[in-house]
């Protein structure tokens, strides 16, 4: 009769290496704060775009520099925030979709352009007299496009 007798794992700790281990953050921990930090922005870059309808389908400017009175402006006009929740979210899905879409039909570009012209418009009635006010025009014409544009990229997951 044989017994076969099997190794024991190795439990004791690594060894060192001879190297100066430096930093403290694991590649795979900065991958997932980076991931985390990208569906930050995408929310920020959301509800920035909901408020600029918001604003814009009420034809006022988004108070940029008194943050709070926008939590003021919300409170007190919570229909309308509710409507452009709603407008948004339609628009996003317009946008998504005929983007999706448009891979197959080319023709599909047309309904992703006005989807975006509409949400981009009220976003320029809402962010564009703070925004020059701050910063160039050509700076706020490149923020208010891409803050329309950017989400999906963060959004839709390419295979």
């Amino acid at each position: 009769m044989s017994v076969t007798v099997k190794p024991m794992p190795d439990t004791a700790p690594a060894k060192a290496s001879s190297r100066p281990r430096i930093g403290f953050l694991r590649p795979g921990h900065i991958e997932g704060a980076f991931i985390a930090l990208l569906y930050l922005t995408l929310l920020a870059l959301v509800v920035l775009s909901v408020i600029g309808t918001f604003y814009g389908w009420r034809g006022l400017n988004a108070p940029l520099a008194t943050p709070l009175r926008i939590w003021n402006d919300i409170f007190a006009n919570s229909g309308t925030w509710w409507i452009a929740c709603g407008v948004q979210v339609i628009l996003t899905l317009i946008q998504y979709g005929s983007r999706q879409m448009a891979r197959h039909d080319r023709r599909w570009w047309i309904l992703y352009l006005v989807a975006l012209a509409i949400s981009v418009y009220y976003n320029v009635q809402a962010y564009w007299t703070p925004l020059t006010a701050m910063i160039p025009f050509y700076v706020a014409a490149l923020l208010i496009l891409a803050g329309d544009v950017l989400p999906e990229f963060l959004a839709v997951r390419r295979d």
